[in-house]
């Protein structure tokens, strides 16, 4: 854990929970922690889960401050709207991997940033024995990744394609666990909308509907794996993109080996098995913190196949990039 700031004289102070792991990881949040300015203790409720590279913010008042507030006062929430509105922001979720990449031709650059947002609760939804939540409604997510192929070989340096794509979904999983052998499942379901935002001869949008369970494994000295198929039907007008389904297909696999602080490789594989189309993306990351300090990660990708932009679906390309991760 890493305090945000040094720890207040009186008051509240937050401290920070970090995940580097594949899966997701329990959170079992101290009940009381020892300070500089002595003795302090859980404030709320803090979240029972933290997503694969995520984070969670845990409140903390020290015991003085407590001593000093009438018995009544206690128990009511005097809380500001700023820090009500700050409070919610810990229900953001990274998602899939964000980066920043170029390769040997400066025209195919590419960048990616997704996050999901807990729509309801304090604990995310679980479907077996542990601390979070068992409503349904604790698991409904708002998800929203974009993928931008940027070309800097141009004077204005534009962005050639963009791919919106925003989702609705719900997600379940078991507690975290890294021991050896310890599976951690999970399970989401959901609708997700891709769209370039462009119009006439160049729009391309489509939507579907997923299914995407999950299972992951300790493997002992920080590694982890974790292997997530899923299959989709797409759903609504495909005007204008009758054929994305014989490029994109029905199937995936995601395979995903890492290492706390070290290695990682991520393989996105998915198609068309009858038509015998489809894309693989392999990526390869490793982390700086442990020479730098820094949140990051050195950066690789391969991907060939098909309608790596929504633009160009029906092409066949292979392109290696490198460049910065920032989640993996």
């Amino acid at each position: 854990m890493v305090p945000e700031a040094a720890a207040p004289r009186r008051g509240t102070f937050e401290v920070v929970f970090l995940n580097d792991g594949a899966a997701a990881a329990k959170l079992d949040a101290p009940r009381t922690i020892t300070v500089a300015e002595g003795e302090a203790t859980l404030e709320g409720v803090a979240p029972a889960e933290i997503a694969p590279g995520g984070f969670a913010r845990v409140s903390y008042r020290l015991a003085d401050a407590v001593a000093a507030q009438p018995q009544v006062a206690a128990a009511v929430s005097t809380a500001t709207p700023q820090e009500a509105e700050a409070t919610s922001l810990g229900r953001f979720e990274t998602y899939q991997p964000m980066y920043a990449l170029v390769g040997a031709n400066p025209s195919d650059a590419k960048l990616q940033l997704s996050f999901r947002y807990r729509l309801f609760g304090q604990k995310p939804r679980e479907f077996s024995t542990g601390d979070g939540s068992r409503e349904w409604r604790a698991g409904l997510y708002f998800g929203y990744t974009q993928r931008m192929f940027w070309d800097l070989s141009e004077e204005s340096i534009p962005m050639y394609d963009i791919t919106f794509s925003p989702e609705l979904f719900v997600r379940a999983v078991s507690p975290g666990s890294t021991s050896v052998g310890s599976p951690m499942l999970g399970i989401q379901a959901g609708v997700r909308h891709q769209s370039n935002g462009e119009d006439g001869a160049d729009s391309r949008s489509f939507n579907t509907l997923y299914v995407e369970p999950s299972v992951g494994f300790g493997l002992g000295n920080g590694w982890t794996l974790t292997a997530a198929p899923r299959i989709w039907a797409y759903v609504g007008s495909k005007e204008g993109n009758e054929r994305i389904a014989r490029y994109r297909g029905y199937t995936g696999l995601t395979l995903d080996l890492k290492q706390t602080d070290g290695l990682g490789i991520r393989a996105d594989i998915q198609g068309n098995i009858e038509g015998g189309r489809g894309s693989a993306e392999v990526d390869v990351s490793y982390s700086l913190r442990q020479w730098t300090g820094l949140n990051l990660y050195l950066y690789s990708q391969l991907y060939t196949g098909y309608g790596e932009a929504l633009i160009d679906y029906d092409e066949r390309s292979t392109r290696l990039r490198f460049g910065i991760g920032i989640v993996r």
